[in-house]
């Protein structure tokens, strides 16, 4: 079975890898970019303000935690050193009961590193696709190109930029710290990551990318010493209603795989794992 998926991002990786696993032959086709070479690279299975588990965060985790270990044969492309979060106000301060809240199954993931290790053997065309059609030869397509998936099909699903910064740190975290805006280690010792803004624009704007360093400065003062090494934007979309991401058959041979948002990396190993064993047996 020839299967042909477009985006390789977290999406069409993790299901580039599982397809290969069940032995279906897999083309990749990506013009190289996307949402997820920008990820800061938090995994934890209690997203959002309210911080608790959402829905198959545990199975998330253990599908996630299965690929990442799969991609660090050669060298880790995660850490597995917890994530301190810090209550941004008095509610959320009642909640965890006290002004922090450490999560000892925190996981950062050096994303651009999980990224190329998950792409090493599959084939890969780099150049985009403009119409299904340039794919009819094969058996299946799955369309994971996030906010690109848009072009193809009218879905319920809403973009959002998000940008982040690379920044020099005068010394190295040992963990993600989370809180107004989130610090994440990088697989450099010498930089960590500052991100994330949500925008509702068209084009992302700098300033509110250099507004990130004094929102991380209120739980992390040392933050007010990090130098800016580089501005990162991508485009992530997620659903209009909730946050569950959307597996969608949308003709004969066609499937969207796409809406993970900032869950990226909590529902890519899982879901992929559950639309390739959908393949293999259709």
């Amino acid at each position: 079975m020839t299967v042909a998926i477009v985006g390789a991002g977290y999406a069409g990786l993790a299901l580039a890898w599982h397809c290969a696993q069940k032995k279906l032959s897999v083309t990749l086709f990506d013009p190289g970019s996307g949402a997820s070479r920008v990820s800061t690279g938090l995994l934890h299975p209690a997203p959002g303000r309210k911080a608790t588990p959402c829905w198959r965060s545990d199975e998330g985790m253990e599908a996630s935690l299965e690929l990442l270990r799969a991609a660090s044969q050669e060298k880790p492309v995660f850490t597995q050193n917890g994530i301190l979060r810090f209550a941004v106000d008095e509610a959320q301060e009642r909640q965890f009961g006290a002004k922090t809240l450490w999560m000892p199954e925190g996981i950062t993931v050096y994303s651009n590193l999980y990224l190329q290790r998950l792409h090493k053997g599959v084939k890969c065309e780099k150049r985009k696709i403009a119409h299904l059609n340039e794919l009819d030869g094969f058996d299946a397509i799955i369309i994971a190109a996030g906010a690109e998936t848009l072009q193809f099909a009218d879905l319920p699903l809403k973009r959002t930029i998000g940008q982040s910064l690379i920044c020099r740190c005068p010394e190295p975290l040992s963990m993600s710290l989370l809180g107004s805006g989130h610090i994440t280690p990088t697989a450099d010792p010498e930089l960590c990551q500052v991100g994330s803004t949500y925008e509702h624009t068209e084009k992302p704007d700098p300033k509110k990318a250099l507004a990130l360093l004094d929102q991380v400065a209120l739980f992390y003062p040392q933050a007010k010493e990090f130098k800016v090494v580089e501005i990162l934007s991508g485009v992530r979309v997620s659903p209009k209603v909730g946050y569950r991401p959307l597996i969608q058959k949308i003709g004969p041979k066609t499937w969207v795989f796409t809406g993970l948002g900032s869950r990226g990396l909590l529902y890519h190993a899982l879901l992929a794992k559950e639309l390739a064993s959908a393949l293999f047996v259709s």
